[in-house]
Parts: C-alpha cells; sequence; structure tokens
C-alpha cells in the first residue's frame, strides 16, 4: 500500500461533521444565551432586594444615658454606633452621651451608623487656688468633677491645726495651685480647728511589735521618737520597751519617746531590725509622707503611710538585708539608706 492510499483513508469527512454541528449548535447557543439571562437576573433581584428590602426602624433616645446603656439601645435597634468623645461643661457626666446623629425619632433602615458623642468629663488640667475656701465643699466639688474609675484628682484625709481662720476653713495645700494635672495626682489639705486644738487619746504602743507599731504610728496622730537598744532576748519581730509617760489625752502629733528593742545583727542573719532615722523641714503644718521598702529583687512595699510635722523622723524596720528604705514626703524623694 502506498502513501496516498494511506492518506485517502485516514481522511475524515468534515462535511458531515460540520452538518451536524450546525443542527444542534443552535440549540446549545440560545441555551447559553438564556441561561446568562437568567443569571443576570437573579444578580439584579438579589441587589435590590439587599439595597431596598433593609428594614426601617426608629432610632431610639440615647442622650443621657451611659454609654453601655446606649449601645444596648443601638443593638436592640439593629443599628451600629460611631463613637466619638468630647470635653464636657457639666460636672459628673463623664462618659455619658451627649449628642446622637440621627436624632431621637429618625427613622432609617437597619444596620446603618449612628454617630454617638461620649463626655470625656470636664477639661481641667491644673489645680486651682483652694485657700480660704471651705474644705467640704472643695473636696465635694472635686469628688464630682473627677468621679469615675480613671479619677486624676484624688483628695486625701484633711490635716486639721489650729488656726485663728473659721473652722473648715482650707489654710494650705499640697500640691500648689497651678501644678499641672497630668497624672493621678494627690491633693493634701491643712484645714482650720479654729482656735481649739485638736486633742487624741494616747495610744498603748509598749509591747508592740514593730508591724504593730507602725500600723499604731499610721493609725493615730502621733510622732514617735525612737532609739535603738540591742538585746539577746528581744524578739525576732523587735518590741518597744520602755516608753515615755504621757497624759491620756494629747494634742494632735504630740511626740513620745520609746525604745526599740532588736536582737543584736548577726552575719548570717536574712532579716534586719532597726530605726530609719532622718531630719526634715520643720513644716509649719503635719504633711503626708510614705517610707516604702525595695528588697533585693526587687518588689516594693509601703511600710508606713501617715503625717509628720517635721524636724526629727524615725520609724522602726524589719526588713530583709540590702533592703533599699525610701522616704518620700509631700511626694517627693527626700532620704534613702540601704540596710546592711
Amino acid at each position: 500500500m502506498n502513501i496516498k492510499d494511506i492518506i485517502r483513508k485516514a481522511k475524515i469527512d468534515f462535511s458531515d461533521f460540520t452538518d451536524n454541528y450546525l443542527k444542534g449548535g443552535k440549540t446549545s447557543v440560545i441555551t447559553a444565551i438564556v441561561s446568562l439571562v437568567i443569571t443576570f437576573a437573579v444578580c439584579l433581584v438579589v441587589f435590590f432586594a439587599s439595597v431596598q428590602g433593609a428594614e426601617k426602624v426608629l432610632v431610639p433616645d440615647v442622650v443621657g444615658e451611659t454609654l453601655t446603656d446606649a449601645l444596648l439601645k443601638m443593638q436592640e435597634k439593629e443599628l451600629y454606633p460611631k463613637i466619638q468623645l468630647k470635653y464636657s461643661d457639666f460636672p459628673g457626666d463623664k462618659g455619658t452621651i451627649l449628642e446622637q446623629n440621627p436624632k431621637a425619632g429618625s427613622i432609617v433602615k437597619a444596620y446603618r451608623r449612628v454617630t454617638l458623642t461620649v463626655s470625656r468629663g470636664i477639661a481641667i488640667d491644673y489645680i486651682e487656688d483652694y485657700v480660704g475656701k471651705n474644705a467640704d465643699e472643695v473636696r465635694n466639688s472635686l469628688d464630682l468633677l473627677f468621679s469615675g474609675a480613671e479619677s486624676l484628682v484624688v483628695v486625701a484625709p484633711f490635716v486639721y491645726v489650729k488656726d485663728e481662720s473659721a473652722p473648715g476653713t482650707i489654710i494650705a495645700q499640697y500640691p500648689e495651685a497651678g501644678t499641672s494635672i497630668a497624672e493621678k495626682v494627690k491633693v493634701q489639705f491643712v484645714v482650720s480647728s479654729g482656735t481649739e486644738i485638736e486633742k487624741i487619746e494616747m495610744p498603748k504602743i509598749e509591747g508592740l511589735n514593730i508591724e504593730q507599731l507602725l500600723s499604731a504610728m499610721a493609725e493615730h496622730k502621733i510622732v514617735v521618737d525612737l532609739d535603738v537598744k540591742e538585746d539577746d532576748s528581744a524578739p525576732a519581730k523587735g518590741k518597744v520597751g520602755d516608753v515615755e509617760k504621757t497624759k491620756d489625752e494629747v494634742e494632735a502629733y504630740t511626740r513620745v519617746k520609746a525604745i526599740l528593742e532588736v536582737k543584736p545583727r548577726q552575719e548570717k542573719d536574712e532579716m534586719v531590725q532597726g530605726i530609719f532615722s532622718c531630719t526634715l523641714t520643720d513644716y509649719p503644718f503635719p504633711v503626708p509622707y510614705v517610707l516604702t521598702a525595695k528588697d533585693p529583687e526587687g518588689k516594693t512595699a509601703v511600710l508606713i503611710s501617715a503625717n509628720h510635722p517635721g524636724k526629727n523622723f524615725t520609724a522602726p524596720y524589719n526588713v530583709k538585708k540590702g533592703t533599699t528604705l525610701i522616704l518620700s514626703v509631700m511626694g517627693n524623694e527626700t532620704a534613702k539608706v540601704v540596710v546592711e
């Protein structure tokens, strides 16, 4: 068989194939076009249903509500809040809704955003001059202005002193007027008790250990001037020995002398007892102080926080060897020592 015969036998009859395609191809084309038209129509129906079919709702009135309550009401109506923060001119409204857009009563489609303006509180960035004002009124005003969990101003318990001013009048303050409120501030007021001298009942401190003595000094308005005495028979936590005799009732911040008995120091001891002492300014009124202890591992603890009139300062301690004791007066570090 020659090559021509092979080609002739392998030849395909394209004329029959073309005829069959033309007869059935029209149906395929029509089917494809119809499918495209139906698909496009379905897409249009879905699109317009999503645009026009959203349920219409009534915008609730949330002005004056807390943010939490307002968000719940928005959720019930299937509305999405957009939060904006704004300082207010009114005390005590921090965290409440000042404005809303759209306004209450508007008819809108569900899932729309509603802009809620939330109060950040009053924009006060410095301490005012309160000297000469009534202490209770000032405290109430500050408590109202800076209410809330993130209050930047805290009013410390008043320190009362004898003064010619009317009882309850602020005669001094710390920090001073004009101090910036960049972070949390503790405000201390010195208040006139009138011409009468404040009296307190003298607590019994003899026999107390170091921790108990620190607690008594913080709780009662007394100043204990301590001297230390080493004694092998002293308890591990120390003990107050001889105490100067005083009247049962004394003036506030009366000084009383006492002896602190501690065991002699040994090289192997991990804990050390003794007295932290320094000389302070002679203040015109008792000022706040804090004595803290930072142990060798970096852990910090407050040993005592109270008020002191100044001059000679003493406080007992029972801490780990290598601990750093830091005394801060009116927020400023005044003295520091490492216990060895």
